[in-house]
């Protein structure tokens, strides 16, 4: 019998290597496959488990108006951030505005000034409120700072931040869609009068970061199944039943969402004292 050649072994030593590399390959693709299906199958309960316990992914949540408009001024930043996340979370909701009205001649009394600017805001405020199907309304809004520990020097260590903000939802016949509601937000704060303008500057960040849970806060409020449930309520009464509707004395704009730089100092000035 012919003995194999070194050319005959190294060749079955190659298709050798190469059939072990391909059953390597081969099993490493399919726990490839597997993992991909354990990870997906995996999603789908996480999936299944979060819609159970009402959780909702983030989209658009239509409100049942098409149209809204709103008193907070569109030159404060938490007017624009409230204005952006509803056209975002209803685009088909369109934002009436104030400086959007084109006022005509034929809308002034003869006995009333054109150039008077109070004028010209009054007879946009009734387009805005005669275009609007609803209108959210701010009625209030506070944020102010409280000394919750100190040292043993007698100095502030700790402040809270707190924000409270007050909104209502009526109809363009100020009839209530969502009663007056509250919203708090608290903030805590390290402090060190040693480094006074950086506290300031932190504060300032954290009113913002409050503001902005405020925004997602409102938004999910009138978003709600109860406030649609309302709205298609009121949409079904008749003129006898309109008047026998509670409505609410209607709110003027008011003035701007303080900025930052207008939040409460944390170095309030001292106290003068009488002599006397």
């Amino acid at each position: 019998m012919n003995s194999p050649t070194t050319s005959q072994i190294a060749f079955q030593t190659m298709a050798c290597c190469s059939s072990a590399r391909t059953r390597l390959l081969n099993g490493r693709s399919c726990l490839l496959q597997a993992r991909a299906w354990l990870l997906s199958f995996f999603s789908v309960l996480a999936l299944v488990a979060l819609s159970g316990c009402g959780f909702k992914m983030q989209g658009e949540t239509p409100m049942p108006f098409s149209s809204l408009s709103i008193n907070i001024p569109q030159n404060s930043q938490f007017g624009a951030d409230l204005r952006r996340s509803i056209r975002a979370a209803s685009p088909e909701t369109k934002l009436i505005e104030p400086r959007d009205m084109v006022v005509k001649a034929s809308d002034i009394d003869e006995s009333e000034d054109a150039e008077d600017k109070a004028t010209i805001d009054r007879i946009k405020a009734a387009k805005v409120r005669k275009l609007a199907q609803a209108r959210l309304e701010q009625i209030e809004e506070f944020r102010g700072t409280r000394i919750v520990a100190i040292n043993a020097q007698g100095k502030p260590e700790e402040y809270e931040l707190s924000l409270r903000y007050t909104f209502r939802l009526v109809t363009a016949k100020d009839q209530i869609i969502l009663p007056d509601t509250t919203l708090f937000a608290l903030r805590s704060m390290p402090f060190d009068d040693r480094v006074v303008q950086a506290k300031e500057g932190e504060a300032a960040t954290l009113f913002k970061d409050m503001q902005r849970s405020l925004v997602a806060r409102i938004l999910r409020r009138i978003t709600a199944p109860d406030v649609t449930q309302r709205w298609q309520t009121l949409a079904k009464l008749t003129a006898e039943d309109d008047e026998e509707e509670e409505t609410v004395a209607r709110v003027t704009a008011p003035g701007a969402v303080p900025p930052m730089w207008q939040n409460p100092s944390l170095t309030p000035s001292p106290v003068t004292v009488s002599i006397d």
